[in-house]
């Protein structure tokens, strides 16, 4: 059963010193996600799979970015732009 969706948590902890982040995941979606990115260690398994994991990633593996929002008139903008460029191919 794993944890349930209250105790389900993922951290990450920057070392500046060294430059690494230090990742530890109850949370399914981000083990799956993390197992793609480096070497995970198994802290808990159920059934086989993993439930708890921890790692380390890299600096640049960890991106904060701000999600861009557009108004209406902007993503409209935008399609016209994309469709003029597909007409002159």
């Amino acid at each position: 059963m794993g944890y349930s969706r209250e105790e389900q948590e993922t951290t990450l902890v920057f070392e500046s010193s060294t430059g690494k982040w230090s990742v530890y995941s109850t949370v399914p979606k981000h083990i799956r996600k993390l197992t793609n990115l480096t070497e995970l260690t198994v802290l808990e398994s159920e059934d086989g799979r993993p439930i708890a994991v921890q790692g380390e990633l890299n600096e640049k593996q960890v991106s904060m970015k701000k999600e861009r929002v557009f108004t209406e008139e902007q993503k409209q903008k935008a399609a016209d732009r994309l469709a003029k460029a597909r007409a002159l191919k």
